[in-house]
């Protein structure tokens, strides 16, 4: 099962995936509205809190969240200059966001996640952020792609770390996975890879990863 709560005052969607039969869960992006958060994690042993990279308003309620829950917070080491990073100012403070401890597993390309009857992959996909990663569940037949990938849409990135090429780089990646694969975004609506192959301007070049 997976929950999609979708928080703070820039709609960003924190993933809650759950092995039904175990009870086991992990929290993919806590950015804010750390109680909801919380209240959804009730009846389920909550094995990582992890994020597919360090903007605040992906990594905002991480802090809070290791205040209830004794678990390791996952993420890749290459996003470290972001996790208290206010970018713009008074960031911090319209998410409600709490500082964000250090990183407890730090991932990088090929590792897995292992909890319950799920699997998921890191995939680094480069180019939002240094340090930006998907989870892909080649079982399940789902992928979290953070701000990398979006349904009609990609990551901005003329943010600090971000790289027009090393974003075409990582869609290319994506667009390897089945094309029935779920995508479940930082933002927005899920979709398929398929339907992003075909449709998304970025992926079919109308674009040219250009603003």
């Amino acid at each position: 099962m997976i929950k999609v709560l979708t928080v703070g005052p820039l709609e960003e969607n924190c993933v809650i995936v759950v092995d039904e039969e175990s009870k086991e869960a992990v929290v993919v992006d806590p950015g804010a509205e750390g109680d909801r958060i919380i209240k959804s994690l009730e009846n389920l042993t909550l094995r990582y809190i992890i994020a597919t990279h360090g903007h605040l308003d992906h990594v905002g309620q991480v802090g809070y969240l290791k205040k209830v829950y004794d678990v390791p917070f996952v993420m890749n080491e290459k996003d470290l200059f972001l996790i208290n990073n206010d970018i713009f100012p008074g960031f911090a403070q319209m998410i409600g966001a709490y500082p964000c401890p250090q990183i407890d597993i730090k991932i990088k390309e090929g590792d897995v996640i292992e909890f319950g009857r799920f699997s998921m992959k890191v995939i680094e996909t480069p180019g939002h952020t240094p340090g930006s990663v998907c989870f892909y569940d080649e079982k399940n037949q789902f992928v979290i792609t953070g701000d990398t990938l979006f349904k009609g849409s990609i990551g901005r990135t003329d943010l600090p770390g971000g790289d027009n090429s090393q974003m075409e780089q990582s869609l290319k990646k994506l667009m390897e996975l089945p094309d029935d694969t779920d995508v479940i975004p930082g933002h927005g609506d899920t979709t398929k890879i398929g339907i992003e192959k075909k449709s998304n301007p970025y992926i079919t070049g109308v674009f040219r990863l250009k603003w």
